[in-house]
């Protein structure tokens, strides 16, 4: 008789009815990671961002904050080849400064100023970035904020 499988104890009916939860927050969380999300959060952090999104967060900042830290760690995957560590090491923001807060006049001069080309095709082809140039001071500071809460 052929021993039975056992898999990790991964509770997927919770992190299925997790996932239907955050059907609620779609409009606020990016939906093609709510599976993810869905692993990661428990349902104290599902009841957290409802209450948020309901009374005390509105929409639109949840929905920058979580397109912010989405930013964050989709930058990271492509200019480190590793995941985004919590909280983000000076180091590493100092990187994302360089790469987002770059002089045109440099750039025409020194290819190498700035985002590597290839951390901005790669973010392009994932349509997280839309600027050609450097970024507004403002959003770099917003999306460093995240990556340090």
């Amino acid at each position: 008789m052929a021993a039975a499988t056992t898999f990790p104890a991964i509770q997927q009916p919770d992190a299925l009815r997790r996932a239907g939860e955050l059907d609620a927050l779609d409009a606020i969380l990016p939906f093609d990671r709510r599976e993810q999300l869905a692993e990661l959060l428990t349902d104290d952090d599902v009841a957290t961002l409802k209450h948020l999104a309901r009374e005390g967060m509105g929409d639109n900042t949840m929905r920058a904050l979580a397109s912010d830290l989405a930013y964050l760690e989709a930058w990271c995957g492509v200019a480190t080849g590793t995941p985004l560590p919590w909280p983000a090491p000076e180091s590493l923001l100092l990187k994302f400064v360089a790469h987002h807060l770059w002089d045109r006049a440099e750039r025409e001069t020194n290819p190498e100023h700035g985002m590597p080309e290839d951390v901005a095709i790669a973010l392009r082809l994932k349509r997280l970035l839309r600027s050609t140039g450097p970024h507004a001071p403002a959003t770099v500071r917003r999306r460093l904020r995240a990556g340090r809460s």
